[in-house]
């Protein structure tokens, strides 16, 4: 029979719009691509963190490209780790931090764990309970970044609509959000649970609203944590918003792999836009939805 979760999980998903790239299954509470399932129980199985391993963790759509290239770009220039790496005038951020649950274990790896140099710095969308426990044990460093739940589902629904050119309207993408069905789902969840890890040697929590209100410091903070010391100024005038989306590959029609446009990974990349899309009364829903999900954490929309 199972226990109570696992006969959840395989009870027939919603229909949803979001899914218009893949149908999703729930998995540990959350929804996900049956592959990308298939690949977190691969990185519990087959992944050996090594104390050097930087891992950035996200939802969607909360700054992913940006800390890509601040990280790249802070080991670039360090005169601790003396880092040879490419430029980010030439490459996507995208490109030189690969997806743990795509590149490196998805259902064809085009990256080997082994051939990569250290420190060896990954990405992912997966919540802190798909990662290997050891993640947590073997001193490897996490830096997750978050961003406003408003802010996040109308960066999200304006990436389905323009990547798959489809219609959701933004009450029934928002109704879905709030009610965790969407990728990588629910949001609320997925937040907590890095938050709450955020105390142990080894997690640093960002959030985008920090990190734009205050770059020099927030990537001072994010250098220190890596045990780096980089020129500040030059690392946060490289990762500007106008630097990366002016960079060759964005400014033209080039492809990622993954099939996105690399303009799309550079939208507006500002604070407080759900203002032009939601309502009073959406907004009120998305604290109430906050303050029950979080309650007892110290987590609030106040950190935003």
């Amino acid at each position: 029979m199972g226990t109570p979760q696992q006969q959840e999980d395989r009870l027939s998903p919603p229909e949803a719009k979001w899914w218009v790239d893949g149908q999703r299954i729930r998995h540990k509470g959350f929804w996900f691509k049956p592959e990308f399932i298939t690949a977190s129980e691969a990185i519990r199985a087959h992944y050996t963190p090594l104390p050097s391993d930087i891992i950035l963790a996200s939802f969607p759509k909360t700054g992913t490209t940006w800390l890509k290239a601040l990280t790249f770009s802070i080991l670039r220039h360090s005169s601790t780790i003396h880092d040879d790496r490419d430029h980010l005038d030439n490459l996507n951020p995208h490109e030189v931090v690969p997806f743990l649950e795509i590149e490196l274990f998805g259902e064809n790896p085009s990256k080997d764990t082994t051939k990569i140099s250290c420190p060896r710095v990954f990405n992912t969308h997966l919540p802190l309970s798909f990662l290997p426990d050891t993640v947590m044990t073997s001193g490897s460093k996490v830096i997750y970044i978050t961003r406003h739940p408003a802010d996040t589902f109308v960066s999200l629904w304006h990436l389905y609509n323009n990547k798959f050119g489809t219609e959701i309207s933004i009450q029934e993408a928002f109704d879905d959000f709030c009610k965790g069905i969407v990728p990588a789902g629910p949001y609320f969840e997925h937040v907590l649970e890095f938050w709450e890890a955020r105390d142990r040697d080894g997690v640093l929590f960002l959030t985008y609203e920090e990190l734009k209100g205050k770059p020099e410091e927030n990537v001072k903070r994010i250098a220190d944590f890596l045990g780096c010391k980089t020129m500040v100024e030059k690392v946060v005038k490289e990762c500007s918003f106008e630097n990366l989306r002016g960079a060759s590959k964005e400014t033209g029609e080039g492809v990622h792999w993954s099939g996105t446009k690399y303009k799309m990974f550079f939208r507006k990349g500002v604070v407080g836009d759900w203002k032009n899309h939601l309502t009073q009364e959406m907004m009120k829903e998305l604290e109430d939805i906050a303050e029950m999900k979080w309650r007892g954490s110290g987590l609030d929309l106040n950190i935003f």
